[in-house]
Parts: C-alpha cells; structure tokens; sequence
C-alpha cells in the first residue's frame, strides 16, 4: 500500500490595523464673481433659437472691468464651450459662478472687432450698498440678487396703503428647487410717518401682497392659482431683537403660504422686525423669508443683514 503524504498546512494569522483619522475639517468657500451681466441674444438660425450671449453691465472693479469688457460685447464662448445653440444657464452655473481664485477663459467680440480669448479671475463680491441720498443704511451680500425698488402702492399688490419704498433681495439659490435656499429672501420697507405694525395688520398686508403676486406669477408662467390657498399668519414675539436700526423693535413671527413661481404651494417661515425712525419720521420693517426653518445656516445671513440696518446714514 503507498503511503500517502498528508500536506503540510500553513496557518497565517492576519491583523487588520485600523487608524482612525479626525474628520478633516470643511472649510466653506468664499463664493467669488468675474463682475459680468449677461442675456442671451435671439438667433433665427438656430433650430432652439438661441445665440450668443450679450453684456449687460459689468461691475466696477471687477476683473470683467479691469480686463477692458464693455457693455454691449459679445460673448462666443466660455472654457471653450460655444454658447450659440445652447441653453447658457448650466454653462453659467458651472463657469461665472464659484470660489474666489478659480478662473473663466471667455472669449468675446466688440462689435467690428475679432474675437479675443481673455481669462477673468474670481472676485469677492462687492457688498449691496443702498443708494446715498437715503436716510437709512444697509449692505447685503454682494452674491444676492437685488430686484429694482419698488414705491408703494405696489405693483402686484396696490391694495397695500402704505406710502414708502421696498428693496427686495434674494439668496443666491433663490430659484433653485434643490436648494437649501430655495425662494429665501429679504424684504426692506420704508415707510411714510409712523406706522403701527399690528400682527393682524401684518398678515392683511402679507395675504394682498402675495394673492397679488400669485396672479402676477400665474400670468407670466402660465398657470391659475387658486388665491384662497395664499395666507399668512404672525403673532407677536419676545424672542426678536430689542432694537432695529438704532430704535426699539417689534418683533413678529410666523408663516405664509404662497405660489412659487412653478405653480406650487410652498410655506415659508417669516420673521418680522419693525421700528420707528423718529429723526426721518419714517417706519422701517425687515422681513426674513425662507422654507428653511432656524437654525438653518441661512438665518444667519439675514440676521447679518436685519442688525446692521440703521435708520440714520
């Protein structure tokens, strides 16, 4: 019988190290601008007819303005993408906006000119200043969009009888719905004389002002809002600030429900401060708005904004 040679076995022992590192710390980056304001230009020959891209303005200071771009250039292309026969706004996304530091290669064309490829560099953001002549002051984030200003009666609301102005501003992801900051922004009304801020009186205001606006929103996208779905709700609060532009301060509290400009219902949380200038003899009210409940990073923005409103220059 032939023996048969049991094999020889190797045991192997094997220990996992694990090391555990601290969590990197994330650092937020300053979000940064090239200073330009564009529109894209109709063109009949291509199929979207979209085309080129056409400067608004260009902001002083800007590296846009340093590097000579004038109001009324063309834009063909940015980092090499052509803009014609597209839709800009992913090109856009992805390209003007971004850190400070990061660069944009553009090429642009003034009118009977040849085409030059220029490289602009981010930018921090000029603050949003309020005009001089003003008897109030404040300064908003450079990257929040301002609306024109608006006298009262307004507009989408004219029911609204206060006499003044409003200053509108909005969070940089105002319009996108996958945004923390979706449809969040900033109200400033001054207003004529002293006006008694009531809770009832605000969410009178806050109903016209935004049933107006569902209509004008409706018209413009097409769609039919049903107005009995726009409220609003405020009660008055201790937990607000104490003062509000060098004078003491009502506070408010609450929600509104309101059309977007989709079509869709959406509730906001507002909060409301109001006071009396006496030296302009004017009322100024500052209303924070965003889907994004405290202590949501945004808050802190508009709490930046609302403190460092003064009634005075």
């Amino acid at each position: 019988m032939q023996k048969v040679k049991r094999p020889f076995l190797i045991t192997v022992t094997l220990f996992a190290v694990v090391i555990i590192l601290p969590p990197k710390k994330v650092i937020a980056e300053e979000p940064g601008t090239i200073g330009l304001n564009v529109a894209q230009l109709y063109n009949d020959h291509q199929p979207n007819k979209r085309g080129v891209l056409v400067v608004g303005w260009v902001e002083q200071g800007s590296s846009a303005a340093e590097a000579g771009v004038q109001a009324g250039d063309v834009i063909l292309a940015v980092n090499g993408s052509q803009i014609s026969g597209t839709d800009p706004g992913e090109i856009l996304r992805k390209n003007f906006r971004g850190a400070v530091g990061g660069s944009v290669r553009v090429t642009v064309v003034r009118r009977d000119g040849a085409p030059r490829e220029i490289v602009l560099t981010r930018r921090p953001f000029p603050p949003h200043l309020n005009p001089e002549a003003d008897l109030f002051r404040y300064s908003i984030p450079g990257n929040w969009q301002m609306d024109p200003r608006y006298p009262f009666p307004l507009p989408w609301s004219p029911t609204i009888d206060h006499k003044g102005i409003e200053d509108l501003a909005f969070a940089p992801g105002f319009d996108d719905t996958a945004s923390p900051e979706y449809h969040s922004y900033l109200i400033v009304w001054w207003l004529e004389g002293s006006q008694p801020l009531t809770a009832d009186r605000l969410q009178r205001d806050m109903v016209a002002y935004f049933r107006g606006l569902a209509e004008q929103r409706g018209r413009n996208n097409h769609f039919a809002p049903d107005l009995s779905k726009v409220s609003a709700e405020y009660r008055d609060s201790d937990h607000g600030p104490q003062t509000f532009g060098g004078a003491p301060a009502k506070s408010f509290n609450g929600s509104v429900t309101l059309y977007d400009r989709h079509g869709k219902v959406i509730t906001l949380n507002s909060e409301v401060v109001a006071s009396v200038c006496p030296a302009a003899d004017h009322t100024a009210v500052f209303f924070s708005m965003s889907l994004e409940p405290r202590p949501a990073a945004l808050w802190s923005q508009l709490d930046a904004v609302r403190d460092g409103f003064k009634c005075g220059r």
